[in-house]
């Protein structure tokens, strides 16, 4: 009997022991919920004209500080790399420090950049909307619309 209430409260330990290890090893969890996760952008409004146009295979990354945009369309794939800030008092997304995946010393040119909307390769985005699923950004140029997935 004494043997199998030991028993018991040795796999109780084991258990409370396993939990407390998995809780530390979660990793950093995101800043930014609502902002930080994977973006498809759907459209892509010009301020100056007026014209909107449908995005076809579009991708963001944001997570800790370090973003990734991503054109999968017909000319294959293209990624950049970029850093960026989040204020959420200000609303305002800065995407800067532009790099090619792959090469680290290689900078995009604004064609690259212009397939996302994006004027410059230090633009910041006043954000005018961002709740977890949809996020809407815009800046001097363009207003983009992503959505998340």
């Amino acid at each position: 009997m004494f043997e199998k209430i030991k028993q018991a409260a040795w796999g109780a330990l084991c258990v409370c022991l396993a939990a407390i290890l998995c809780q530390a090893c979660t990793g950093k969890a995101p800043e930014y919920p609502d902002l930080e996760g994977y973006w498809k952008q759907e459209r892509i409004e010009d301020r100056l004209t007026g014209e909107s146009r449908a995005c076809d295979r579009l991708f963001w990354a944001l997570q800790l500080g370090v973003g990734e945009v991503k054109d999968l369309g017909k000319g294959g794939s293209r990624v950049c790399l970029c850093r960026y800030e989040y204020n959420e008092g200000a609303a305002t997304l800065r995407l800067y420090d532009f790099r090619i995946r792959g090469d680290q010393s290689e900078r995009p040119g604004q064609e690259q950049l212009d397939v996302f909307g994006i004027p410059s390769e230090d633009t910041t985005f006043e954000v005018l909307l961002l709740d977890g699923d949809h996020m809407v950004l815009r800046s001097d140029k363009s207003v983009l619309h992503l959505r998340s997935f």
